[in-house]
């Protein structure tokens, strides 16, 4: 009786402990959020670039050759992602007293015809002015105080080429340090579960690059189409706010739609055009195929998902829910290999294995009331893991 006491007291301490341990990891992370997001986009980076370093080492091709060769590349698109940025940027600064007229029109409008159903309203009623919120100087001083970051943002990016130059460095270097650290038994399962890590998130994001672009491209095609103004900009706002799970999308036709509202009202015609068409956008890609590609490589509960959104956009802003996903597909990986830890990553699947595993079970059951049960004597209905996580080794994650 006493032991048991003592097991279960050891049990809550260890678990206050992990709890304290978590809380400080998010603490720091918060603390030193302006360091640690450009070296968490590096490592995302390195994820994606690791297949092509591989497939040049295939081929033969000399290691510093193929590092210049990735750098130059990611440079590359940096550079082409950021000047796309500023020009837009200054584009919309550059239209913005037309469109403040157009929305100070449309209040008049509005206003008018609140105050007919409301008598204590006076002819100066103004629905904008009422909500005490200077939007047009909020506006304009987030876009020029974005648009003069360059300095910053060329140190970040800075920090980021430095810290993937050595990753890539490292990288030849990593499994003989593993070895020299751990057991050979350790070493090769704790490289065995980086490698499956860098896999899964490799695989998502290039999935989520395609269904992005994908995403982007129709969204410039739409703008195009209906007349409505910027299309670079809306293509390029969807491209980037698809990779923010749920909310990303809805951002992304909401400000086209009110865009529309504002650029072509009172022709409600255009507008329904917009509406209807980057919703049913969004739908058929977000909705219909993207879970379709991305099938059991990204086993996230969407409750999980929305609550990683949460703490890692308190923790690092933007950024962070940009990284909440990868994130959070990896400590799935990590707790699904840690016995211990094996029922966080249950929480936080999808469910969907439990569910055919929950019926299997009851196929069995079935079976035996039945006096079925040499039919099915061969099988097995374990209880299945997050998918992709019910195991800790294979050969083939090394090819």
């Amino acid at each position: 009786m006493n032991n048991l006491k003592s097991v279960n007291y050891q049990k809550q301490i260890r678990n206050c402990l992990v709890f304290l341990s978590v809380i400080l990891f998010l603490f720091v992370m918060k603390v030193t959020a302006s360091l640690m997001i450009p070296v968490a986009i590096a490592i995302l980076i390195f994820a994606l670039v690791n297949p092509l370093m591989d497939n040049l080492k295939r081929l033969k091709v000399p290691e510093y050759i193929s590092i210049f060769l990735v750098l130059a590349i990611v440079i590359f698109v940096i550079l082409i992602l950021t000047y796309t940025t500023f020009r837009m940027i200054n584009l919309i600064i550059g239209k913005m007293p037309y469109y403040y007229n157009r929305v100070i029109s449309l209040d008049k409008q509005l206003s008018l015809y609140i105050s007919r159903y409301d008598n204590n309203l006076g002819p100066d009623y103004s629905f904008l002015g009422s909500l005490n919120f200077d939007w047009y100087n909020l506006l304009m001083s987030s876009l020029s105080s974005i648009s003069s970051k360059a300095v910053s943002i060329i140190g970040d990016v800075f920090v980021i080429i430095l810290s993937l130059l050595f990753l890539l460095l490292e990288r030849t270097s990593f499994r003989p340090k593993m070895a020299a650290v751990f057991s050979r038994e350790n070493s090769h399962k704790f490289t065995s579960l980086l490698v499956r890590i860098n896999k899964q998130i490799t695989k998502y994001l290039l999935l989520k690059i395609i269904i992005s672009a994908a995403t982007g491209t129709l969204f410039y095609l739409s703008a195009v189409f209906t007349g409505l103004d910027f299309p670079l900009v809306w293509g390029v706002m969807a491209f980037i706010l698809n990779f923010i799970p749920n909310i990303g999308s809805i951002i992304a036709t909401v400000i086209t739609i009110l865009m529309a509202v504002i650029q072509f009202s009172p022709e409600w015609t255009v507008i329904i055009y917009v509406a209807i068409i980057n919703t049913s956008i969004q739908i058929v890609l977000g909705n219909i195929i993207d879970p379709r590609l991305q099938g059991v490589q990204l086993n996230l509960s969407p409750f999980f998902i929305l609550l990683s959104l949460s703490l890692w956009g308190f923790i690092w802003g933007i950024p962070g829910m940009f990284l909440a996903v990868p994130i959070t597909s990896m400590l799935q990986i990590i707790c699904a290999n840690i016995p211990s830890l094996r029922s966080i990553a249950v929480m936080f699947s999808g469910g969907k294995s439990y569910i055919r595993a929950s019926k299997a079970t009851n196929k069995v059951k079935n079976y035996k009331d039945k006096d079925y049960s040499k039919d099915v004597d061969n099988v097995s209905y374990n209880v299945v893991l997050p998918e992709g996580h019910n195991r800790i080794y294979d050969d083939s994650d090394e090819e």
